[in-house]
């Protein structure tokens, strides 16, 4: 039995986004070939993601200076706190499945402070004496990344979105990635007849070997 991390980051309801659809669509065959999984979910906008802000970096001062956790304050104790449940949840689960829109080029910033809250030392990577390394290599954890790129191409420019989080799980130690990128935008009209369907096909034999 596996733990898999469904996690999304989107304003729109379902109806209205390609990549909750489809993304839906893969938890649904998941499910129906991994009866026995544990699927928890994340809704980046709705579910509490502690942002990076002056309480934490004085209490990741503190505690690199040896501090315990009773000794922050209050605030600095619940902000921790709540970074550290989002890291562990991360590192208890096998499976991730990651789906996003592109806002001008990258993310939205809901998604980057979840990822600022998972990269945690001591927890998903330490500190050595060549640099940091991640920690979680030995796992042979697993991704997938459904990102919906922009309706239109903004300039000669690429989206960095898709190729970040591929850097940033690399380094952690989720090394067995697959990524499925949207052309045309998250609006559910933006895919049409055969593409549709070519989506729906290889969300559905992807889901079948996760």
């Amino acid at each position: 039995m596996a733990n898999l991390l469904y996690i999304t980051c989107n304003l729109n309801p379902i109806e209205r986004s390609r990549s909750l659809t489809l993304g839906a669509l893969f938890l649904d065959e998941y499910l129906r070939w991994n009866p026995r999984d544990q699927i928890y979910s994340l809704d980046l906008y709705r579910d509490n993601i502690q942002h990076i802000d002056a309480d934490v970096l004085a209490a990741r001062e503190k505690l690199a200076q040896g501090a315990r956790l009773p000794q922050l304050s209050p605030e600095e104790q619940r902000k921790m706190g709540r970074i550290w449940w989002l890291a562990d949840q991360f590192i208890a689960c096998d499976k991730y499945v990651f789906v996003t829109p592109s806002w001008n080029l990258f993310f939205p910033a809901e998604f980057k402070y979840y990822i600022d809250a998972i990269c945690e030392v001591e927890k998903t990577y330490r500190v050595t004496e060549f640099g940091a390394e991640g920690v979680l290599h030995a796992e042979q954890k697993k991704s997938l990344h459904l990102h919906a790129l922009a309706p239109h191409r903004l300039g000669n420019e690429r989206d960095l979105g898709a190729g970040y989080l591929g850097s940033v799980l690399n380094f952690l130690g989720v090394t067995r990635q697959t990524t499925v990128l949207l052309e045309g935008g998250d609006h559910p009209g933006a895919a049409k007849g055969r593409v549709r369907e070519e989506e729906r096909r290889r969300l559905i034999g992807l889901a079948q070997l996760f």
